[in-house]
């Protein structure tokens, strides 16, 4: 402990501990609040850099020549850690890799100096790091240790040298791949590692020294508060910087900054109110983050991240959102990590679950109404049809002879009885559709057998009309896979209508062809036309096509809409095309079976 007595406060020493105690508070101010890639070597520099001050600043203080070697020997692990920490720092930073805690980087921090400072210990045995030529200089009014470098001196020397010039090419690389915003700020760290190196190589090759003493650990901590200042200097005058920063910090919104291995980077202080001591400490894996920890620690190992599925935190419910933060320096590692923002969706949350509740309650509505109509229609469809059924007998004389004037009302009331029980059969039709009851028998049968069928039912309804129905099948033999009765429904819609829009005298012409996998029936009828841009109409829900000489007196507007679901569902489809003045064709398409292709 005697080389602790006796100590001469020189100006030399002084600045020395000035450099100290600077490097002392930016290693701790370093240490309890940033994180970033190379934070292990870059406080480990420090943490060099602190003890070779110390053991400079006591070797100058020192007046004796025992107690000057002696802070001399002991500056050795920390010349020894300082350019490698240094080096590692460069790479883990310019690269943006995570790499403190593998095996053969602590066999550097940690080996090496204690085998240099093994060396310097038995330097006095062996007088291969300092020579025997090691002589105490008085000059000037101030004193100093003459070293006379041995082998491995400069055997260290080149050892460390090779780190330093290593952490330039590094530096040269990064430079080169990366952006413009990041080269200034890569220059300065340049210069920051040849400063110390050049002051290094004066020493060694040129004898150049400060107060006696070598320069390197002077440059270096000067350097290093350079950097400081710098990083510091930069954010307090970038006005884009500050306003980042505002934002971050004053945002209600939680935001955690995630490094590239899933470590709790920072957070601002809307995130540490809402996961309050569950918030792992910076430097700490994600894992433990409550919910959404486990879907982050997921969305490193498969890169895919799932932001539909709303976070809910303390009665809140949020929307995470991953976003990367690119390195601007084109490295193999691009990402240096990531931005997780918790968008509060509380309110679009709620108001999404009260629309949901409300659409369930309009749809348990529409169901009942559907369920109600389809019971009255079903319930309608009996009476009507024994209605109909009396009409006929009393018309075809089972009561009778009737009188001209009770067979005139007869009839108007078996006419519109047909049209009530269509109407019915409609809105039943209707009914079973919206309710998915409706199921259909899909059977072969030929398709001109079936053609003329459905004319010949319609040939008395076309008479009457004084209107004449043409059969003018194509492919008659070719075989239909249809449900039989609804397509003669879909097709006996689309003729009576042709026969309600034809006037007296004119034909309705009937006919089918085969068109690849499919067999389409058209219906030609000999009317005005229908007006273009007028689908939606034709094939709506309770409508006809607008305009006096168009509509049809008693139509539901529900006969077309219904073929078109039916044709649909038959896996077939339903068209027309119409000119004014020349009428409208209808094109009903329906799929033929295996054996008519």
């Amino acid at each position: 402990m005697t080389c602790f007595q006796n100590l001469d406060v020189t100006f030399a020493a002084g600045a020395a501990a000035v450099l100290w105690l600077i490097c002392f508070g930016i290693v701790f101010w370093v240490g309890q609040r940033k994180w970033f890639a190379g934070k292990t070597a870059f406080v480990l520099t420090f943490v060099a850099m602190l003890w070779w001050l110390f053991t400079v600043a006591l070797d100058l203080a020192s007046p004796g020549e025992s107690c000057k070697l002696f802070w001399s020997i002991a500056a050795w692990p920390g010349i020894t850690l300082l350019p490698i920490a240094w080096s590692f720092f460069i790479y883990d930073y310019t690269m943006s890799t995570y790499q403190g805690n593998r095996p053969w980087r602590l066999w550097f921090y940690v080996a090496v100096p204690c085998v240099v400072a093994l060396i310097a210990l038995t330097n006095n045995q062996t007088h291969l790091l300092y020579g025997t030529e090691t002589r105490f200089v008085v000059e000037e009014g101030y004193t100093y240790v003459f070293f006379a470098h041995g082998p491995l001196f400069y055997a260290v020397a080149s050892i460390l040298y090779v780190f330093v010039l290593g952490a330039l090419g590094v530096l040269i690389y990064a430079y080169y791949k990366a952006k413009k915003v990041i080269r200034p700020f890569l220059r300065v760290l340049f210069l920051i590692t040849i400063a110390p190196l050049a002051a290094n190589m004066s020493y060694v090759l040129g004898e150049v020294t400060f107060y006696g003493f070598d320069p390197t650990p002077f440059m270096f901590a000067v350097s290093l508060i350079a950097l400081s200042w710098v990083l510091l200097n930069n954010t307090m005058m970038d006005t884009a910087a500050q306003g980042r920063n505002l934002f971050y910090y004053s945002t209600q919104d939680p935001v955690i900054i995630l490094d590239a291995e899933g470590r709790i980077a920072h957070a601002n202080p809307a995130a540490k109110a809402l996961f309050r001591s569950k918030m792992p400490r910076y430097g700490q894996l994600v894992d433990g983050l409550e919910i959404i920890g486990a879907r982050l620690r997921a969305f490193m190992t498969t890169g895919y991240f799932d932001s539909s599925e709303a976070v809910r935190l303390g009665g809140q419910a949020f929307e995470a959102r991953v976003l990367p933060i690119e390195s601007p320096i084109q490295s193999k590692r691009p990402i240096l990590g990531w931005s997780v923002s918790f968008v509060d969706i509380t309110e679009r949350e709620l108001s999404a679950e009260a629309l949901r509740e409300a659409l369930g309650r309009a749809e348990a509505a529409n169901h009942a109404k559907s369920q109600f109509l389809a019971m009255i229609s079903h319930e309608l469809r009996t009476p009507m049809t024994s209605v109909k059924g009396g009409l006929d007998l009393a018309l075809h004389g089972a009561v009778g002879d009737i009188s001209d004037p009770l067979r005139n009302l007869l009839t108007i009331a078996q006419r519109n009885s047909l049209r009530l029980l269509k109407l019915v059969e409609d809105v039943l039709d209707l009914q079973k559709l919206d309710l998915g009851t409706m199921k259909l028998d899909l059977q072969e049968l030929n398709a001109g057998e079936f053609l003329r069928d459905v004319i010949e039912e319609y040939e008395a309804f076309a008479a009457e009309a004084d209107v004449r129905l043409v059969n003018d099948a194509h492919d008659a033999e070719t075989q239909l896979y249809v449900d039989p009765h609804r397509l003669k429904q879909v097709v006996g819609n689309v003729i009576s209508n042709a026969v309600k829009f034809s006037p007296a005298g004119g034909e309705v012409i009937c006919s089918m062809r085969l068109m690849g996998d499919r067999l389409r029936v058209s219906v030609k009828d000999s009317g005005i036309g229908i007006p273009e841009g007028m689908e939606d109409d034709v094939f709506g829900r309770f409508i006809q096509v607008d305009g006096a000489s168009m509509k049809v007196p008693g139509g539901s507007g529900l006969g077309m809409h219904i073929a078109k679901i039916l044709v649909e569902r038959m896996g077939g489809g339903i068209s027309y095309e119409s000119r004014p003045d020349m009428g409208a064709t209808f094109h009903i398409d329906v799929p033929v079976s295996a054996g008519g292709e």
